[in-house]
This record gives C-alpha cells, sequence and structure tokens, in this order.
C-alpha cells in the first residue's frame, strides 16, 4: 500500500478515482493471478495516476507467466503496454498482429489523386480521398518508398491504422 501512495488511515469512499483504480489493481493482483482482464482500466484518470497504472502493469507483465487482456480506446495506453493488437469493431475482429509489427512496419502513404492512379493495389492496404488527395495505409512503409520514391510516407500510430479500419476508406478488395 505504502508503495503505491495509497492512504491507510483513509475510508475507501474518500479516495479519488484514481485511488480507487489503484486499489482495485493491487487487489487483484495480490493473489498473483496468470491473467488479468481488464475494461477500460485507465478511462476517467489524470495522467499521472494512469502511467502510474500503467507502470503497475508494465511491473505485472515482466514475469513472462503473467499476461494482461486489456480494452482500452486510450491508443497510447494500448502502445505503452501492448504485446499484440487485436481491433475488435462491431463484435468481429478486424486484426490481430504483433504491436512491433504494426508500429515499426506501417505507414500512411499521401499524395496527389493522379499519383494514386500509378500506385499498385498490392502496395497499400485501404485507401481515403479527400478533396486534394489520397492517403493510403500501407503494411510496409520501407518496401513502399523504396518503389514509389516521390511519395511521402508517414509513420502511422495505431490509431492511425484503427481510424483507417473502423472510420474507412475504400479496401483494396473492395
Amino acid at each position: 500500500m505504502k508503495k503505491f501512495k495509497i492512504p491507510t488511515k483513509k475510508t475507501i469512499g474518500t479516495f479519488s478515482k484514481g485511488m480507487k483504480m489503484k486499489l482495485s489493481i493491487i487487489c487483484a493482483m495480490a493473489h498473483r493471478p496468470k491473467l488479468l482482464i481488464l475494461d477500460e482500466a485507465t478511462t476517467g484518470l489524470d495522467p499521472v495516476v494512469r502511467d502510474e497504472v500503467l507502470d503497475l502493469f508494465l511491473e505485472f507483465i515482466q514475469d513472462e507467466d503473467c499476461s494482461i487482456f486489456f480494452s482500452s480506446h486510450i491508443t497510447s495506453d494500448i502502445q505503452k503496454i501492448a504485446d499484440y493488437v487485436i481491433l475488435i469493431h462491431r463484435g468481429k475482429i478486424i486484426f490481430e498482429e504483433q504491436k512491433d509489427n504494426l508500429v515499426y512496419n506501417y505507414g500512411v502513404a499521401k499524395c496527389g489523386k493522379e499519383k494514386f492512379a500509378q500506385l499498385s493495389s498490392d502496395d497499400y492496404i485501404i485507401h481515403r480521398t479527400t478533396n486534394m488527395s489520397v492517403e493510403c495505409l500501407v503494411h510496409d512503409k520501407e518496401a513502399f518508398k523504396r518503389k514509389y520514391k516521390n511519395i511521402i510516407v508517414d509513420n502511422a500510430t495505431l490509431e492511425d491504422i484503427m481510424l483507417f479500419y473502423v472510420k474507412g476508406g475504400t479496401s483494396c478488395e473492395d
């Protein structure tokens, strides 16, 4: 309790939301489970407490026998602690991928409509068109950069990837 700065002389009813969440997690971890299932565990917490809670999770999963099934809409939290990312939308698994593959290999290519017309559909996953340009989600940004030297490719965040899949665009298979 001391390590996590939980006051021992106060009643739980007087705790802040962050203190209650830390206490809940400490209780859940007290019996040394192999698996924690958490739903939106960091939602509504201030950034400092959220970071402390995420550090607790990271400490927990240092034991290779322990895992966390963690659902969250806060993509920065997922990016910080996840090894694997499963995107579920409307009850359907959209993708399941190692986080490092998503973060290090995926990219967002941006080009004009004329350049887009020259792209092979094998080189991108989904595209979306605006008035002036096209953005494409690519699964291998380095290969894409080598093939299309004059097209800008930015690193894709987890949020970028999820938005492409959920919010839409046109899939190469459409």
